[in-house]
């Protein structure tokens, strides 16, 4: 409920742009499913776009055209739902999918990534997730990766996308 009256009140003003920060979280199933129902009926209604900030990929997957996967403050990797969800990229878009329960998966444990997170107030000169990585080089360590069209309008800031091309980590 509380969600729905956040969203009334951001919807008050008429913005073309709605901006919506974790709006599922700590809802079950039905309450976000007609959370979502709402937000995408506001949306067609009003032509109105709608920006959702989660770490939940099934919501993304239920509700938006493009996905921007983020690791530690930077752009890892972007695209539409399809192409990221079926062939991500970038080692931390394999590894967060993979973390993901599914019901067509055989495993009974979520594959994990392995390592933590840096502070955000580290400064480190190279790819963000290469301590985590199990194929970073010493370019990952010592050079920021740009991002890199892979094709089919999606992008993945990794030096070794070519590599993680199959969505399996190592």
């Amino acid at each position: 409920m509380r969600q729905r009256v956040m969203i009334a009140i951001a919807l008050a003003c008429s913005p073309r742009l709605l901006l919506a920060d974790e709006p599922t979280t700590a809802l079950d199933v039905t309450i976000q499913a007609q959370l979502l129902d709402l937000l995408r009926d506001i949306q067609r209604e009003t032509n109105m776009a709608v920006v959702i900030i989660t770490h939940n990929m099934g919501v993304i997957a239920e509700f938006a055209d493009r996905v921007l996967v983020m690791y530690a403050g930077r752009l890892a990797e972007q695209g539409t739902v399809d192409a990221v969800f079926t062939t991500p990229r970038h080692p931390y878009t394999q590894g967060l999918l993979a973390s993901t329960p599914s019901l067509e998966r055989e495993e009974t444990r979520l594959a994990t990534i392995p390592g933590v997170l840096p502070q955000l107030t580290e400064t480190l000169p190279g790819c963000r997730f290469a301590p985590r990585c199990a194929r970073r080089s010493d370019s990952c360590l010592q050079s920021k990766p740009p991002m890199v069209d892979v094709g089919h309008g999606q992008l993945a800031a990794c030096f070794h996308w070519d590599t993680s091309a199959s969505g399996a980590l190592p």
